[in-house]
C-alpha cells in the first residue's frame, strides 16, 4: 500500500525532521509512502480533496487558520482521515481529542515515539478499508436499501419511522422501528446511542461539548444525567485509535 502522508507546519526545520524521520521509517516497511509538506494550511487547502491523504500531521500554533481548526475542518470532511496533532505544549490534547484525533505528538519528539505511531498507522489503515466495507440493509417503504456503515451519520426515531441521516444519500425515512435498527448498528463499536432514540456514527462526531455536532451540519441532543458516562465512551473510543490500533 502506498500511503499518503501530509505535513502541515510553518517550521521547515521540524517539516524536514518529521519528513525524515518517516522515510527511515518505511525503508524497512512493506508500504510505501508519499510525503507531502505545506507551510501553512491556507497552503494545504489549495491543495487538499477529500481522500487525498491517509494521514495529515498538523501543527497546532500556525498562523492564520491554525492546526485545531484545519483539524476541525478535515474531520468534517473525511471521517476515516489518520490526524496527527504535532505541538511543542502538552496544554492542548484535551481540545484536540474531541476531533477524533489519531495521535497527539509533542515537540521534540523521540524517533522511536514516532515509529511507535507509525506502527499503529500502518495497522489502522487496513482496519479503515474493513469497516469501509461493512453495509447494513435498512427497510424503506415498499422496498430496502444496502447502506455501508461508514455513510450512516445518525439514526433519529420521529415517531412511527426512523430517520437515518447518511453522508452521501441525505435523510431517508425507514419503516423498521428504532429497536430494530439500534440492534442492527449495536454490533459496530463505532455506534453510540447518546438520546433515547438517537443513535449516533463516532466517526462522525464533530464536537460533544454541548449537544452532539455531527459532520452534515446535525446537531442532536445528548442525554443530560448521562453526560459524563457518554464523554468517556467517546474518549475510549477516540483514545483506541491511538492505543489498539
Amino acid at each position: 500500500m502506498d500511503i499518503k502522508i501530509a505535513i502541515v507546519d510553518d517550521s521547515k526545520f521540524d517539516i524536514e525532521r518529521l519528513a525524515a524521520t518517516i522515510r527511515r521509517y518505511f525503508e524497512t516497511s512493506s508500504h510505501t509512502v508519499s510525503l507531502f509538506s505545506f507551510s501553512n494550511s491556507e497552503e494545504f487547502l489549495r491543495c487538499y480533496s477529500v481522500a487525498a491523504y491517509n494521514a495529515v500531521f498538523l501543527d497546532i500554533f500556525m498562523d492564520g487558520i491554525n492546526g485545531v481548526e484545519l483539524g476541525r475542518r478535515l474531520r468534517a470532511d473525511d471521517p476515516i482521515l489518520a490526524i496527527v496533532f504535532v505541538t511543542g505544549s502538552p496544554d492542548m490534547y484535551s481540545e484536540t481529542a474531541p476531533l477524533g484525533m489519531f495521535d497527539y505528538l509533542e515537540k521534540p519528539f523521540m524517533i522511536e515515539r514516532v515509529f511507535s505511531l507509525l506502527d499503529r498507522m500502518t495497522a489502522y489503515f487496513p482496519l479503515v478499508r474493513e469497516r469501509e466495507n461493512k453495509t447494513v440493509v435498512i427497510k424503506i417503504p415498499y422496498s430496502e436499501i444496502q447502506l455501508a456503515l461508514s455513510d450512516l451519520i445518525c439514526a433519529v426515531a420521529n415517531n412511527h419511522i426512523t430517520e437515518i441521516y447518511t453522508q452521501s444519500k441525505g435523510m431517508i425515512k425507514s419503516n423498521m422501528k428504532f429497536s430494530d435498527i439500534s440492534e442492527l448498528l449495536s454490533e459496530d463499536i463505532r455506534f453510540l446511542e447518546c438520546n433515547r432514540g438517537i443513535i449516533v456514527n463516532m466517526d462522525h462526531i464533530l464536537s460533544m461539548t454541548g449537544n452532539v455536532q455531527l459532520t452534515g451540519g446535525i446537531t442532536v441532543p445528548i442525554k443530560i444525567r448521562c453526560r459524563s458516562e457518554l464523554l468517556k465512551k467517546y474518549s475510549s473510543y477516540s483514545a483506541h485509535r491511538i492505543t489498539d490500533n
